[in-house]
């Protein structure tokens, strides 16, 4: 039914919306007070709150001692071990994610603060989330579709507390005004790259993709910016916690998962929409970013 726009008086639109995340390992744990994690790194946000006990984190040789309600918050590529640092158990519960949401991210990545004590406004904010995660986790059921729904509901909950209380303490703690521009404007521009003709940005004379080509898209976008490719590299790095060339990867690759969704393309339209001339490298390609091939990613959403 059409309704004449003379008889609207007021109207109201939530803008659209397209974003993906990924929660990885998310874990509730009770240790002896041996206990110890070794240094390593992972290109993905952790969020480690203390329940019991106590726990001493190094992260990019700092050291921090979590009593428990304090919460550790790590961005990509810190380098952290951990240990337990009482004569008692330790509880408590990790959540590592991944999300491509530039803004968020963008909010994630930026201050250079990682604990959080129980009373600050961030652990306040996000706790009744990540209580709701919790019990989830040690809850029986976890994987019936009514409780995974739960969890996605409390995940968005947990990204908004995030995001609301950390642009206000960026605001405050360590506004940067220059370096999230310049990073904001690569990625804009790396973003426009994608939704350019396909055959552009993907595919060679072989249909692979090369590294130099990738290469070449985030010279031509960081070009004319005024600064060295090394430096916008840095400057994007600390704003969005992975490289610009890791950031093209993930947007060919969400807009892969996209024409995958779309019933009406076969894979072999896929592929070729995106440029490669031969389906085979296509699916190599995209096992490279998933792990699986094209046709098991589309079965999983039945299409």
């Amino acid at each position: 039914m059409n309704i004449s726009e003379e008889h609207h008086i007021a109207e109201f639109m939530l803008p659209d919306m397209d974003s993906t995340f990924r929660i990885f390992a998310a874990h509730l744990r009770t240790v002896t007070q041996d206990w110890s994690y070794p240094r390593h790194t992972h290109p993905l946000f952790e969020v480690n709150l203390l329940l019991a006990g106590r726990q001493e984190m190094i992260v990019n040789g700092q050291r921090f001692v979590q009593e428990p309600g304090d919460l550790m918050l790590l961005r990509p590529e810190d380098v952290h071990e951990s240990r337990a640092a009482s004569s008692e158990r330790m509880t408590y519960y990790c959540l590592h994610f991944n999300v491509d949401d530039r803004v968020l991210r963008e909010m994630l990545c930026q201050g250079g603060r990682f604990h959080f004590e129980e009373n600050s406004p961030l652990v306040k904010t996000i706790r009744p989330s990540l209580d709701k995660l919790i019990q989830l986790t040690s809850g029986e059921g976890t994987v019936k579709l009514s409780n995974r729904m739960r969890a996605l509901s409390a995940v968005f909950e947990l990204f908004a507390g995030l995001g609301e209380t950390l642009v206000e303490q960026n605001r405050v703690e360590t506004p940067n005004g220059r370096m999230a521009r310049i990073a904001a404007e690569i990625a804009a521009g790396l973003e426009k790259s994608v939704e350019a003709p396909e055959s552009e940005w993907l595919a060679d004379a072989d249909g692979e993709e090369p590294s130099d080509l990738s290469r070449e898209t985030v010279a031509a976008v960081t070009e004319g910016l005024g600064y060295s490719a090394s430096s916008c590299n840095r400057m994007f790095h600390r704003v969005y916690g992975m490289s610009p060339r890791q950031y093209l990867s993930a947007l060919k690759l969400k807009k892969a998962k996209l024409l995958l969704m779309e019933s009406a393309l076969s894979v072999e339209a896929v592929s070729a929409r995106l440029g490669y001339k031969d389906i085979a490298h296509f699916s190599r390609q995209f096992k490279r970013w998933t792990g699986e091939p094209p046709g098991k990613f589309r079965a999983r959403f039945h299409i």
